[in-house]
């Protein structure tokens, strides 16, 4: 499923920026292939797993990501 970033919440925002290697691992990936793994939220729009690729998609203006919802019980994609 494909959502806008601006939708996702985070309970706690990386505290990772440009600069650091985690972020920059992943900046570099997400320039050449894009945001590949799906996010993972839950049903109240709360990112689950994904804090870091969400930190670059948005870092580079990318408006809309492939995410899987977890409704408790299974996951949705």
């Amino acid at each position: 499923m494909i959502i806008p970033t601006c939708l996702i919440l985070c309970e706690w925002p990386p505290t990772i920026t440009h600069g650091d290697k985690i972020f920059d691992e992943i900046l570099e990936s997400a320039e050449e292939f894009g945001i590949l793994k799906p996010l993972t939220i839950n049903l109240q729009w709360y990112i689950m797993d994904g804090n870091h690729r969400l930190a670059v998609a948005k870092f580079l203006g990318i408006e809309r990501v492939n995410v899987r919802i977890w409704t408790g019980k299974e996951f949705i994609e």
